[in-house]
């Protein structure tokens, strides 16, 4: 029989527990800001253009962290590079979408 804590509910190890479901994951997340950062290209988006595309609510922090954490992983990955304001995809990655590599 499993533990009960005491307001009556089961405890149940993590592994049992159901798994909780994000509206979007960190993947998707950079999927879709990569793919719209090589839409617009040769034309580049700035950091608040490409914050404005994706975070519509100003006051949504959870979503504005999560369009900064797919962009510093881009970043980190060297699939996007920040110069000052400019976001730019790098030549490697618009080469593999123009031939036709599915990026997102």
């Amino acid at each position: 029989m499993h533990q009960q804590d005491k307001s009556g509910d089961e405890i149940r190890p993590p592994w049992h527990r159901p798994v909780i479901q994000r509206e979007s994951s960190y993947e998707e997340d950079q999927a879709w800001l990569l793919s719209g950062l090589l839409d617009e290209y040769p034309a580049l988006m700035t950091f608040d253009e490409a914050r404005i595309a994706r975070v519509r609510d100003r006051e949504d922090w959870g979503e504005s962290d999560s369009f900064e954490i797919a962009l510093r992983g881009l970043m980190w990955g060297g699939m996007v590079r920040r110069q000052g304001e400019l976001l730019v995809p790098v030549r490697p990655v618009r080469l593999m979408a123009g031939l036709g590599f599915s990026l997102g």
